[in-house]
């Protein structure tokens, strides 16, 4: 940000970050989404058409019921829909999933009388609505009404234990596991896995899931060890059941999904914890390296940053053949308002000063403390007539403003030198003829401005 600008503006790359995975993530996060949307759909049609081995993919197995699958419907169509008008839809069909699900966890004897009576199983064996299903539904169905409240920490985590439902599924089926409190249809694990997924992913710009994916040391380690690391407990517990087949129980099942969860939540705590730090970090580096730019009193550049700046903007401007001019502004008798009113009066005359000059000053223009009472202003892309109205912009200002506040009867003007570069002149050429055309202004009458 220039220090020109009246008014400061907000660093738009503290919210721009990492565009191109956060991108890539939110798109992830429909394509999941719609995966298990046709998913569902398909599984309806299956229901309604008779296609037993859809619904009911392992004989004697479990099956999808059409409640499920109507369910994940509206969860996934929740997930795609992010207009603000929507918000009130979404958060009602997500609390009609989540009442369900609580209903069938605390009444699972009624609810699933009632659930079987919205429709027959086509080959005469019921379908239900298993424990680990209504779980899944309710954590999904409360994650998202988290992230439509701002809590994305919680909606993440819990996105991440709805996971572990279809995942002892999956593995229950993997080890030739058969028990109800972690079984669930095939058809009913590919449906929740995606939908898991792209509920986590919804929350990306927040909490765990940026902390992952920001572009720093931290979060490009946490990326890389992520998977492997909850990769771990599966490959462990498929090697043990390889060794020992009689090993395989619900128990193993809980474990192995259960550690490969936790480990998971861990490093990305973790990786959360370290982003936090080197962000806060980066903000006490930014903001030291601003004030060492700074002058101490009026917030203005100093002269050292002020000469980089400028010679910098000099060979810019120089090599598209745009001009250059520079404003040497000099308060009158400093010294006298100093002995009358005091040093603390004369340092707010300065900060003042600068204040009201910044407001006639344009987004691209640059003023920096040169010295004592003396000031600079940068402008680029002006030839030497826009300069001097500036220049009397900023005088006429001055002059008019009621300094009362500060003293009673204290006035205060400003004497301006202006001169725009030449091609064969550099930045120490350029403050030269401005400070002997400020000298002539001084030496005129002061309370004017003099082009060099």
């Amino acid at each position: 940000m220039l220090l020109g600008q009246c008014h400061p503006r907000a660093d738009a790359a503290t919210t721009a970050f990492a565009k191109g995975p956060i991108r890539a993530a939110l798109g992830l996060a429909s394509l999941f989404a719609l995966c298990s949307f046709l998913i569902a759909v398909f599984s309806l049609v299956a229901y309604r058409l008779g296609f037993v081995d859809i619904i009911r993919p392992l004989p004697d197995g479990p099956a999808v019921h059409p409640v499920t699958s109507l369910g994940v419907i509206l969860l996934a169509f929740s997930v795609v829909l992010t207009m603000q008008r929507a918000r009130w839809f979404i958060d009602g069909v997500c609390a009609v999933v989540a009442l369900g699900a609580l209903v069938q966890l605390v009444f699972p004897v009624q609810a699933s009388r009632w659930f079987q009576s919205i429709d027959s199983f086509p080959a005469g064996q019921e379908a239900v609505v298993s424990t680990s299903t209504a779980l899944c539904l309710l954590m999904l169905a409360a994650s998202l009404l988290l992230r439509r409240y701002g809590n994305a920490t919680v909606s993440q985590i819990l996105s991440v234990l709805a996971y572990g439902a279809p995942a002892m599924a999956l593995v229950s089926f993997i080890l030739g596991v058969q028990e109800s409190h972690v079984s669930m249809s095939l058809t009913t694990v590919l449906m929740l896995i995606p939908l898991c997924v792209a509920t986590a992913l919804r929350t990306v710009y927040h909490s765990f899931l940026r902390a992952l994916l920001e572009p720093t040391h931290v979060s490009a380690l946490a990326r890389r060890h992520l998977a492997l690391v909850m990769m771990a407990p599966y490959l462990l517990g498929l090697g043990l059941v390889g060794i020992r087949p009689d090993a395989a129980d619900v128990s193993i099942v809980i474990l192995i999904v259960a550690s490969s969860q936790t480990v998971g939540l861990v490093v990305a705590f973790l990786a959360l914890s370290f982003s936090n730090l080197e962000r806060r970090s980066n903000i006490l580096q930014r903001r030291t390296e601003t004030r060492a730019a700074r002058d101490g009193l009026t917030g203005a550049m100093n002269r050292t940053s002020f000469t980089g700046h400028a010679r910098r903007e000099i060979g810019q401007h120089r090599s598209i053949r745009s001009n250059v001019s520079l404003l040497f502004v000099d308060v009158d008798h400093f010294k006298r308002i100093n002995d009358t009113y005091g040093h603390e009066t004369g340092d707010r005359v300065l900060k003042r000063i600068i204040r009201l000059a910044r407001c006639r000053l344009r987004s691209g223009d640059t003023v920096a403390r040169w010295g004592g009472e003396e000031f600079v202003v940068l402008l680029p892309a002006t030839d030497l007539n826009g300069a001097l109205l500036i220049a009397e912009k900023i005088r006429y200002r001055i002059e008019n403003e009621h300094f009362d506040a500060l003293a009673a009867g204290l006035r205060v003007t400003v004497s301006i030198g202006c001169a725009e570069i030449s091609s064969s002149e550099g930045l120490d050429e350029l403050v030269a003829r401005a400070d002997r055309a400020l000298y002539e202004a001084k030496h005129q009458g002061r309370n004017q401005t003099v082009a060099a």
